[in-house]
């Protein structure tokens, strides 16, 4: 495993396990095995990463770069992340940044393919942020990462095989990063995995027709609403803009969606026949047997 996502895990593990519970390193090698194995099945395209983290390290280091995105990246980039999660603030109905700061802070987020500048980077504190990306060795080598993130934990690893436990976040963060990976009805299926019952996902994604090696899954408004409720999300508001990423795009989706509470299948039948026939009486078949129950 490289050096780079060995230690980030380290690093998560000694922040999301108790100092009580024993074991930590042989459950982190048990962690390394299971997602190295993950990560092998789903290949491993260093041509295409090693392309990416080179728009990166032009973008935020050179002036060219800088002249594109209009000043600074750590500036630019931060004024824009910050902008993202102020429209969250404005779709959970929080009438105010401190009002939305405070929200933060009370939340465990995941940010899937987050970059160098991650949203969660624009909040000042949560109660857990890790940012998941395959790059983030190479963002930490090239010195890409600004300040902001020092209160983030990295993970390298792809979307769609995070190690991270089931039910760990209360918010799933995807920006500008479905259209770019192997498989992503497998990163869909990741976030719901991430989420605990009735967490949020809030996606962004280019609207486009255009496919490369770096886009390989230009998405219609029509194929993503279709993935994300395919994937087991209720939608709670989505909009769709003409504000886009790529020069090729045509326009923008951004969507707040929930991953619905369980619901407990519980057998009713016997419950009934034993509290309306005493013991030796014989009862009379029944229609219904069976009734959902959420669990909250």
């Amino acid at each position: 495993m490289p050096g780079g996502m060995r230690e980030r895990l380290r690093l998560l593990a000694a922040r999301l396990m108790k100092p009580g519970l024993a074991g930590i390193h042989e459950r982190l090698e048990r962690m390394e095995r299971v997602v190295l194995g993950r990560i092998d099945r789903l290949g491993r395209p260093a041509e295409k990463y090693e392309e990416e983290l080179g728009f990166w390290r032009w973008l935020v280091k050179t002036p060219e770069g800088r002249k594109k995105i209009g000043g600074a990246f750590e500036e630019v980039f931060g004024r824009w992340q910050r902008q993202r999660l102020l429209e969250l603030g404005e779709r959970l109905g929080l009438e105010s940044e401190a009002a939305l700061d405070a929200w933060c802070e009370g939340q465990s987020v995941v940010e899937i393919g987050a970059g160098p500048y991650p949203a969660v980077a624009a909040a000042p504190a949560w109660r857990r942020a890790v940012a998941v990306d395959p790059l983030a060795s190479g963002y930490a080598r090239e010195g890409l990462l600004p300040e902001a993130c020092d209160r983030v934990t990295y993970i390298e690893a792809p979307g769609e095989a995070v190690p991270l436990a089931s039910g760990c976040a209360d918010l799933v963060i995807i920006e500008n990063a479905l259209d770019h990976v192997a498989d992503p009805e497998a990163v869909v299926a990741e976030c719901r995995r991430l989420l605990r019952s009735g967490g949020l996902l809030w996606v962004l994604v280019d609207l486009s027709e255009h496919r490369d090696h770096m886009h390989p899954h230009p998405f219609s408004e029509s194929r993503i609403r279709g993935l994300l409720t395919s994937g087991g999300f209720e939608m709670m508001h989505d909009r769709v803009s003409d504000h886009k990423s790529h020069p090729k795009a045509y326009g923008e989706y951004r969507g707040l969606l929930k991953k619905p509470a369980a619901q407990l299948r519980v057998d009713v039948s016997a419950a009934i026949t034993r509290t309306s026939h005493p013991e030796g009486v014989t009862a009379a078949p029944h229609s219904v047997h069976t009734g959902d129950v959420p669990t909250g």
